[in-house]
């Protein structure tokens, strides 16, 4: 019993030691998340999100954009899959290496998954980020004030054109308009229009390639028609979905990647640059994207049937309208969880409207007045820029005709 004690008395106290290793990746770790902390808060300030942007995030664009277009596959989707397999791989490592005593090495495994993750989040913040808190994009609408005869006038004008569109393509059996261009030939004609369209010192100077994703039926699944990684500046599309919101998403994540974060300017850019790109196609694919807005023009006027029916819109509409409708309730099946992740993410970056904010409402007021039957009157008090832009249109490219 006496040997067991003086055993116990002479056993050392526990000391805990740390490798020089694990000491410097710990540090690494901590410095790593300290500067994603220091650009939360200074992407807070627009004047700071708008330098860092125009100064230095213009410029890794202009660098990490042209390395990454070299190839036409999504470089982030090749990047994405490697990372999640590597990551799986190491855990299972580190459980290993745990269970063998082989304690150090394994701690050090997973703070080297730390590690990437704070890394590429700093490199998000840093090229995706900021640009959310930017001032707002210059992009060419109406700015006089819309009167309901101009907006009748437009509205008319729009539905003509929408329908030249459809007489020009052609269509097929089914209805829809023909699509007269492959793939990348489509692809080719958003970007050709980005650059011609899309030039004031706002916006970053290079533009990128819309590419479509591989794993496009993982992203049906989850209602993802687009997703762009700011690092690899990179716009990809699902490229199993119907053509014009190949499009329509195309122009959309291309937006993303000239510094036009916030969903719905990016959606009002891309409208702007399909529908005065010159292109039937482009501007059919925009038409049928939004056309619908086009109708709050006349909406509340005493004419409106009159109007309505005097001006009838292709069936080449509807057709488009219900082909895609029927293809999105085959494939997204996870939609409510796609959309949660991306409302998520939105409000993460200042988006308080999260998934609503793609789309900016016009203004709609009771006039004061009330119709025979008692029921109020409604007026448009203020246009949304989507709609002002199709008034830009129309003034400037189909008034004359």
């Amino acid at each position: 019993m006496k040997e067991r004690e003086d055993h116990k008395a002479q056993k050392k106290p526990y000391k805990f030691s740390i490798s020089h290793t694990t000491l410097i990746m710990i540090i690494t770790l901590g410095v790593l998340v300290l500067w994603l902390c220091f650009m939360l808060i200074l992407r807070t300030n627009t004047k700071i999100c708008e330098w860092v942007c125009d100064t230095f995030v213009n410029a890794y664009t202009n660098v990490a954009g042209r390395i990454y277009s070299l190839v036409d596959f999504n470089v982030f989707e090749v990047l994405a899959t490697l990372f999640v397999i590597a990551v799986i791989a190491v855990v299972i490592a580190a459980i290993v290496l745990f269970a063998k005593g082989k304690k150090v090495l394994s701690r050090q495994l997973m703070i080297g998954i730390l590690i990437s993750v704070a890394w590429i989040s700093n490199l998000y913040i840093f090229t995706a980020g900021f640009a959310y808190n930017r001032e707002k994009a210059p992009i060419p609408v109406y700015k006089s004030e819309i009167d309901a005869d101009l907006a009748k006038d437009t509205y008319i004008a729009l539905i003509n054109d929408f329908n030249d569109c459809v007489n020009t393509l052609g269509v097929y059996p089914d209805g829809r308009a023909v699509c007269p261009y492959t793939e990348k030939e489509l692809r080719q004609k958003v970007e050709d229009a980005y650059k011609r369209l899309v030039t004031d010192e706002y916006y970053y100077d290079f533009t990128a390639k819309g590419k479509p994703v591989i794993s496009s039926g993982i992203m049906a699944s989850f209602s993802i028609s687009g997703i762009t990684f700011t690092p690899t500046v990179e716009g990809g599309y699902n490229k199993d979905m119907p053509a014009y919101q190949k499009v329509c998403t195309i122009a959309h994540e291309l937006a993303h990647t000239k510094g036009v974060m916030r969903e719905d300017e990016a959606n009002t850019l891309a409208a702007f640059v399909l529908l005065n790109s010159g292109d039937a196609y482009l501007r059919y694919s925009f038409y049928v994207d939004s056309i619908w807005e086009s109708r709050t023009f006349i909406m509340y006027r005493s004419d409106f049937m009159d109007i309505y029916k005097n001006n009838p819109i292709s069936k080449a509409y509807s057709s488009e309208v219900e082909y895609s409708s029927k293809w999105w309730d085959e494939h997204n099946f996870m939609q409510k969880i796609g959309n949660f992740f991306n409302d998520l993410y939105l409000k993460f970056n200042g988006e308080d409207e999260g998934s609503n904010s793609y789309y900016e409402p016009p203004k709609v007021e009771e006039s004061g007045e009330k119709d025979e039957e008692g029921k109020p009157i409604y007026i448009v008090v203020n246009y949304n820029t989507m709609q002002k832009i199709m008034v830009n249109y129309y003034v400037n490219n189909l008034q004359s005709n």
